[in-house]
């Protein structure tokens, strides 16, 4: 897949092609270091905790069709959960991140993923991703990153945002799979980004 950082688009424009993708996970696993380094090429390790929400935005090219692609960085502190259930109905994906380094915050995967069962829709797409790779004091082995992957049977990435490690690999996978694209970039769907009722029965999401 080849992407190119667009921001012409408006986020409430009527575009079949566009994709809405959540990142979410505990505060201080990297969520906000992803999003601008896949988005911008930026990184700096001095980001402020979010608060609240906020979006950035990219376009990506896959095959001749456009995707435009938002995703939503969420706030991980407890207070801003209950209001962030309210986006969860209308995002078709999500990224759940935790920290190598951080044990509470691997712990805390099945937190996040009974979020996403309660509220987002049945047909929403996963991915985890055990960020900040690039550190050598980690907690969390990469096998057992993968075993948590499976057991909740979505993909699972080691990334760091230093480098961008597996961010575009495990972003644009997670799209693909959203608009049920081929590995050779046909589209199995015959309308990208929506679900007819029929696929909506039969398309099973993660966790």
């Amino acid at each position: 897949m080849s992407s190119v950082v667009d921001n012409s688009f408006d986020i409430n424009e009527d575009d079949s092609t566009k994709v809405k993708i959540m990142i979410i996970g505990d505060a201080g696993v990297g969520k906000t270091s992803i999003i601008r380094k896949y988005v911008k090429n930026e990184f700096t390790e001095n980001y402020l905790s979010t608060i609240g929400f906020d979006f950035q935005k990219k376009k990506l090219t896959i095959g001749k069709k456009v995707i435009n692609l938002c995703i939503w960085d969420t706030a991980g502190q407890e207070r801003y959960q209950v209001m962030g259930k309210s986006y969860y109905n209308s995002s078709e994906g999500f990224i759940i991140v935790y920290d190598i380094t951080d044990p509470r915050s691997f712990q805390n995967i099945t937190n996040w993923i009974e979020q996403i069962k309660e509220s987002a829709p049945k047909e929403a797409k996963c991915v985890l991703f055990g960020n900040k790779s690039d550190l050598t004091n980690r907690a969390i082995t990469e096998e057992e990153g993968k075993n948590k992957a499976n057991e909740h049977k979505m993909p699972f990435y080691e990334t760091n945002c230093v480098h961008g490690k597996n961010l575009a690999e495990g972003i644009e996978y997670l799209v693909k799979e959203i608009l049920n694209i081929g590995k050779n970039g046909e589209l199995r769907n015959k309308s990208i980004g929506s679900f007819s009722v029929e696929n909506k029965k039969k398309k099973k999401g993660c966790c």
